[in-house]
């Protein structure tokens, strides 16, 4: 019994010398590393590319099957200042624009197997040229047009002998 007594008296020595003794000890503060600034360099942003020039209005598209039907619309109608101006309709549901705005036409050919189709590319367009002015006929199947005079307009196109629906509007003035 003495040898377990002097054991566990040499482990208890031993444990309290370990933990600096019996007498509380002041902490000693531990230097924490300050963070280093790196410098990093600007990323130089990748130039943005001119775009290029679109043709005037929606490129035709690339299938020259006959048409077999024409589908013509009103695309849009714009100010004299480039915006687009939402027209009114008469009591028949023609479009009313005011004479002196521009105005967009659009025509959807469509082949036997009902695909979007350019047919030979000839569009002959019928209307009453007294009462507009031709301004742009870079795109044949998108034309723009300005109302010069009151009456009523109506159009048609035509392309390789298939003629589309009629479309009329109403010019007047404001």
């Amino acid at each position: 019994m003495k040898s377990s007594k002097r054991w566990v008296a040499a482990i208890l020595g031993a444990t309290v010398a370990s933990c600096g003794g019996g007498n509380p000890s002041t902490p000693v503060p531990v230097a924490t590393p300050s963070p280093v600034v790196v410098a990093t360099p600007t990323p130089t942003p990748a130039p943005t590319p001119t775009p290029e020039p679109s043709p005037e209005g929606e490129p035709p598209v690339e299938r020259v099957t006959p048409p077999v039907r024409i589908t013509l619309r009103l695309f849009v109608v714009e100010d004299g200042r480039g915006g687009v101006y939402q027209y009114r309709e008469t009591p028949e549901g023609l479009p009313l624009i005011p004479v002196g705005y521009y105005f967009r036409l659009d025509i959807i050919a469509k082949d036997s197997k009902n695909k979007e189709t350019r047919g030979s590319g000839e569009v002959i367009w019928h209307w009453d040229g007294d009462l507009i002015d031709e301004d742009n006929l870079n795109n044949i199947y998108h034309p723009r047009l300005r109302a010069r005079r009151d009456g009523k307009f109506c159009a048609v196109a035509e392309l390789d002998k298939i003629l589309s629906n009629e479309l009329c509007t109403e010019f007047r003035y404001q």
